[in-house]
């Protein structure tokens, strides 16, 4: 099967339902994340356009994760900057609070949007370990594709460039994957 369609982010016609990966959400969310612009311009284009958003429920502990991930690389963003010197004088000593701000952040983007939340039945998860061996993914991105798959919405937002091996998917990534390992090599 051939790999999957690359998306830039300012192309159209947008797809009418978008799955979206953590990835790319904390990279909307997190505004010293390095593709915060582009991401998040794209992210304002998908409510413009009244793009339906798709997720599983792991999306909550996946976000959590990035977000962890990129507060300790980049540190808390600077618009939560005063309402964290409120509330925590000392964020490594309350890191409840910080996580609790960003299941709050998160769940108000995601109410932005028409939304479909994807339950972990025992049918996604046989098509994850399917998706697993098929395309040698991780556990969490497996389950993302077949949730894709599963409700019919090939388009998929995520910077992660494992995605770009799975066939029959359209991935709007604005060739970030590539752009990191050229990064990376240089």
């Amino acid at each position: 099967m051939a790999p999957a369609a690359e998306h830039n982010f300012n192309e159209t016609p947008l797809p009418t339902a978008l799955v979206l990966d953590a990835d790319f959400v904390v990279n909307v969310l997190h505004e010293r994340e390095e593709f915060h612009k582009e991401c998040a311009r794209f992210a304002g284009a998908l409510l413009d356009g009244d793009v339906t958003i798709v997720y599983t429920q792991l999306l909550r502990l996946e976000f959590l994760s990035g977000w962890q991930n990129a507060v300790r690389r980049r540190g808390i963003p600077a618009g939560l900057l005063p309402a964290q010197a409120r509330l925590m004088p000392d964020a490594q000593a309350d890191l409840g609070v910080l996580y609790g701000v960003a299941d709050r952040i998160l769940a108000d983007f995601l109410s932005l949007f028409d939304q479909y939340e994807v339950r972990l039945s025992a049918k996604l998860q046989d098509g994850a370990r399917a998706h697993m061996a098929r395309y040698n993914l991780k556990p969490l991105d497996a389950c993302l594709i077949a949730a894709a798959f599963q409700v019919d919405v090939p388009h998929v937002a995520s910077l992660d460039g494992r995605f770009r091996r799975v066939g029959g998917i359209h991935l709007w990534n604005h060739h970030i994957p590539e752009r990191r390992q050229t990064r990376r090599r240089g």
